[in-house]
């Protein structure tokens, strides 16, 4: 029987078929899709209304001002004297307005109190008649149809879609949500405008890239039959473009954020201090020999008897006793951090030191660069961690299945949520997952035959975990992977009586976590007189910590939203908002963009583990999946009882669920074959290879070995398509969750890319 292969000429046909179609697909997104408001507006009548022709008068004008604004002509800018009238009354007689364009001046930014202007679009839609700037009109005649930004510094226009039961009214209103003496540099206003078409080179490049992702994934993909082989150059040089690409994003963001830094402090009369600088004034005190930090203590709240007392510090900020700073710990009259310290040792005192060569006492790093370096060195680890793990225990791995395993990591892990939040709370999740992803890989690279270890590596790997003390205290429960990891080679040097190499070997893992702890636990001893005293009951905040106790009736409804909390997705830019969470009893919650298995359906895939027993085992790796299972369970069942719900808490436990999730996958699609045709040639081949071993196959059997083969087929194809289905939209919701962040960290971006989707 003769089963050939696919024809290399018809594989060559495909890519190109798939090229072109990808290229006329991207091609009519951007064309029809992206510009679909230049093709509904080609037959507007449009009419541009100047401000410098605006009156405070409803006769015989198109533009009227409300007495809340100043429109200055020598200055070309717009004052808000009173902002419960501060409104632009556009009047159309019987014409109607389905959308509108704001235009800003350029030249009078600088005059410009703020670079974004939030405006609110109101419609008369019962008919009245005209408008008067004294705001007469009835409240119920008025419709919302719409809140909108614009930002100058993205573009010199913001057009906006009236909702279509609005196109019967006469009459706009144009609010501008600003405080009074608000300077703002509204130029003109067009009606019914004509979108001009924009072809954008940035949306094509991101449209190619996700295209060329795709397709490299498809089941067709030359990557299904090309093996995971670390020695080939080829493999090598593109890993290392990878990496050297993540490490060039984390320094362009460090260098970006330093470069356009802005100090992080904010203070509300008659509230509380937020200064997000809280680990650049660790440094500072650290390198002065100090442990407290060099802030403002008010006299009043330092002679308090209870300073925690949230009622009794709600009269000292009423009396205007300030600063009192939110989140920090306060402690025998000082102010300190109850952050991990590691990250100020490691990145903040460093640049500190060495900036003061040229500055007198240095200058602080800020939090965005700090979280770009180590988000970046934590995804370079993640990379190579997953790597040495197919490498070692899936060494058939196709490299299709391992780009499919590394972006599954990266995403379930939660590292879009590290590269856009850029806060200061982030800093130790950002700091324990590089650590525990580097110490990781030193253990799982410290075999180096079936009995010898490279002490080099255990000692390496020890002293990343055991830094986590210093940076989120309970990544230090990482350490228990190492029973899974070493327990084999360790009973084997039992039951050969190789106790001096037992020794050894010990002592290279424990000697070094003791070296970490020691300083760490004698710096908690330095602030506050015990060497398990971290801080954190001392600390600002919304209740009194001291004597706090978490309610046991909340732990399973945060375990609940932990897993499975509904993303609230919206119709408009960024078309998801973030999800209430509702408890009955006080506990420390805020919203998220959704559970774990929302953000990261990737993460289903555990449910395969009981299914892949005997083959994990097969591998040495099923120790480790359970004990990475259990740990992230222990960790989401602490979390939901003494940190509360968070969307950075998940970091805790989802990057052991990740790792869960990609031994399933790597298990599952180990045994996909390059081509469908050519795996049942070597499925038929085994199989009739074996029934052959004592006497002809008869027809029978060839036939069941068919049906055999075909199943065979069929469900890992089933398993490969389900994996694409939940990494696409594991990738959709990441990139859903940046632009929700940015939404709130990064405004100006964010303005862009909802420009891009106006229609």
């Amino acid at each position: 029987m003769s089963l050939s292969r696919f024809s290399p000429n018809r594989s060559r046909l495909g890519i190109t078929v798939a090229v072109l179609t990808a290229l006329l697909l991207i091609s009519c997104v951007e064309i029809f899709g992206f510009n679909l408001a230049h093709w509904q507006t080609l037959s507007n009548d449009s009419q541009t209304l100047q401000l410098a022709d605006a009156t405070q008068s409803g006769t015989g004008t198109d533009l009227i001002l409300g007495s809340g604004l100043r429109y200055s002509r020598a200055s070309g800018t717009l004052t808000i004297t009173d902002a419960t009238r501060a409104y632009l009354d556009i009047s159309t007689d019987s014409s109607s307005v389905s959308s509108l364009t704001l235009h800003v001046s350029r030249q009078h930014i600088a005059l410009s109190d703020s670079q974004n202007v939030n405006v609110r679009i109101d419609t008369l839609t019962n008919g009245s008649g005209r408008t008067t700037a004294n705001g007469t009109d009835a409240a119920a005649s008025w419709s919302v149809s719409g809140t909108h930004t614009i930002n100058a510094l993205v573009s010199d226009s913001l057009t906006m879609q009236l909702r279509p039961a609005s196109t019967q009214s006469t009459t706009t209103r144009i609010w501008i949500q600003e405080p009074a003496k608000t300077t703002l540099t509204i130029s003109s206003i067009t009606l019914n405008p004509r979108v001009p078409l924009n072809i954008s080179p940035l949306r094509i490049g991101l449209m190619a890239l996700v295209v060329m992702v795709i397709l490299a994934l498809m089941p067709w993909s030359r990557l299904w039959s090309m093996r995971l082989d670390t020695s080939r150059t080829a493999l090598r040089w593109s890993t290392g473009i990878t990496i050297m690409t993540m490490l060039a994003f984390g320094l362009v963001g460090a260098i970006t954020s330093i470069a356009a830094y802005q100090s992080q402090e904010f203070h509300n009369p008659g509230g509380y201090t937020y200064d997000y600088n809280q680990y650049a004034y660790l440094a500072d005190a650290l390198l002065h020999g100090r442990p407290w930090l060099e802030l403002k203590v008010p006299q009043s709240f330092a002679q308090l008897a209870d300073p925690y007392d949230v009622a009794v510090r709600e009269r000292l900020l009423s009396r205007g006793v300030t600063p009192i700073y939110w989140d920090y710990a306060f402690f025998d009259g000082h102010w300190y951090s109850y952050f991990g310290v590691i990250p100020a040792v490691l990145i903040y005192m460093p640049y500190q030191a060495i900036t003061s060569l040229w500055v007198s006492n240095g200058l602080m790093l800020p939090t965005p660069a700090a979280m770009s370096m180590l988000t970046a060195l934590g995804m370079i680890f993640a990379v190579l961690l997953v790597i040495r793990i197919l490498q070692r225990h899936f060494p058939h791995s196709s490299l299709a299945a391992t780009v499919i395993c590394v972006m599954a990591m990266l995403l379930a892990t939660n590292f879009p949520y590290l590269t856009s939040s850029g806060m200061f709370y982030t800093v130790p999740f950002a700091a324990s997952l590089a650590l525990t992803f580097m110490g990781l890989w030193f253990w799982l690279g410290s075999r180096t035959s079936s009995s010898r270890l490279s002490y080099t590596h255990v000692v390496a790997g020890s002293a990343c975990i055991a830094m986590n003390l210093g940076c989120r205290p309970t990544f230090i429960l990482t350490a228990l992977l190492a029973i899974p990891i070493f327990g084999p080679y360790a009973l084997g040097l039992i039951r050969t009586r190789r106790i001096r190499t037992f020794c050894t070997t010990l002592a290279c893992g424990i000697i070094p976590a003791i070296a970490i702890f020691i300083p760490l636990l004698a710096y908690n001893y330095w602030r506050f007189g015990s060497i398990t005293n971290f801080g954190n009951d001392y600390q600002i905040t919304v209740t009194n910590m001291t004597q706090y106790k978490a309610p046991l009736s909340t732990i399973a409804p945060v375990i609940g939203y932990y897993l499975a909390l509904p993303s609230n997705f919206t119709s408009a830019f960024p078309w998801v908002d973030y999800a209430p969470v509702p408890l009955n009893s006080w506990q420390y919650a805020e919203p998220a963009l959704g559970g774990i298995f929302f953000i990261a359906p990737i993460l289903l895939m555990m449910v395969a583990l009981p299914l892949l027993t005997s083959r994990l085992h097969a591998r040495h790796m099923l120790a480790s999946a359970y004990s990475m299972l259990g740990l992230g369970i222990l960790l989401l069942l602490f979390d939901a009882y003494k940190a509360g719900f968070s969307w950075r808490y998940m970091l805790d436990f989802s990057w052991l669920f990740s790792l869960v999730s990609v031994l399933c996958i790597a298990e599952l699609l180990s045994r996909i074959p390059p081509h469908h045709q050519s795996n049942f040639s070597s499925i038929m081949t085994r199989d009739m290879g074996k029934s052959q071993g004592s006497e002809q196959a008869t027809t029978q059997q060839v036939t069941t070995q068919q049906a055999t083969a075909r199943w065979t087929i069929a469900r890992g194809t089933i398993a490969q398509w389900i994996i694409l289905a939940l990494l696409f939209i594991t990738a959709i919701m990441g990139i859903l969750g940046t632009l929700l962040l940015w939404e709130r960290n990064d405004p100006t971006t964010s303005l862009a890319l909802a420009q891009w989707f106006i229609a």
